[in-house]
């Protein structure tokens, strides 16, 4: 029977902070297998269908929006890029962009974009820990400094850069322009009361374990994640166990039944 197995992220600086790819098959940058130290996409002989990371800002990221799949297909030769943020740490009065004020198509926003004004029609969204924001294709977003949050995504590296605070980097204006949901129809932002993120791509569960909770994988695979507190899985199967802290990053194979156990808050993500 496969076992269950914590990663190792890829390691990816940036000039605002870093990303770690706790969960990665993407060609950009691929976790590992731990112990062994294994390529993940080697390991398991096929791409996931999602990416994780765990993100730490300590400046603003670039403004972008990201592609659908026929957009990212057609264009990119990758997948689109719908994904959420479940926020770990913020710092007072930290906020993320999800979103743009109602009102602007293609035209008007280009002329926005062109006259540097692109931060007065931006939607900015207060932030704690605990909190998660939906992300959808097509989304105008940035997180702010101040954050560390768990990224859950569509297995993509397309992304559209509109804005970038005065960094000296590459814009994709035009592919942004022709991406953006300008009708904000795919409903961004956060979730009140979060428990269960559902879409099209992925599903993100909040569970709150003070002593052990017992699960079974019915989807080809999920993933533990952890937010806050330390414990241990254990297989029911095999016995095997994994001790875990923040930030980590727990595969389990599709049949597995499993109990975690401790004083623990993590995403289970299927």
């Amino acid at each position: 029977m496969a076992k269950m197995f914590k990663t190792r992220p890829f390691v990816s600086e940036r000039p605002w902070g870093y990303e770690l790819w706790t969960l990665s098959t993407h060609r950009s940058g691929q976790s590992e297998v731990l112990p062994s130290g294994e390529n993940l996409l080697e390991y398991l002989r096929s791409p996931l269908p999602i990416l994780i990371k765990v993100i730490k800002a300590n400046e603003p990221l670039s403004v972008q929006v990201h592609p659908d799949d026929a957009y990212a297909n057609k264009y990119e030769n990758d997948n689109g890029k719908t994904e959420c943020w479940y926020i770990l740490e913020a710092e007072e009065e930290a906020k993320l962009i999800a979103g743009i004020k109602p009102g602007y198509d293609r035209e008007s926003m280009k002329k926005i974009i062109d006259e540097g004004r692109l931060e007065e029609v931006m939607e900015y969204i207060p932030v704690k820990a605990g909190d998660m924001v939906y992300i959808p294709a097509g989304t105008v977003h940035a997180i702010m400094g101040g954050l560390k949050l768990f990224e859950v995504q569509q297995s993509s590296d397309s992304t559209y850069r509109m804005y970038d605070w005065g960094r000296d980097r590459e814009m994709h204006i035009e592919k942004s322009l022709d991406v953006i949901d300008y009708e904000g129809k795919n409903k961004p932002g956060k979730i009140d009361h979060f428990k269960v993120l559902e879409t099209p791509y992925f599903n993100v569960e909040k569970v709150v374990c003070k002593d052990h909770v017992n699960g079974i994988v019915s989807s080809p695979f999920e993933t533990i994640n952890i937010c806050k507190g330390s414990g241990r899985i254990v297989s029911d199967e095999d016995g095997q166990e994994i001790e875990f802290v923040p930030e980590d990053t727990i595969y389990i194979p599709q049949g597995l039944k499993y109990t975690v156990e401790g004083d623990v808050e993590y995403l289970r993500t299927y």
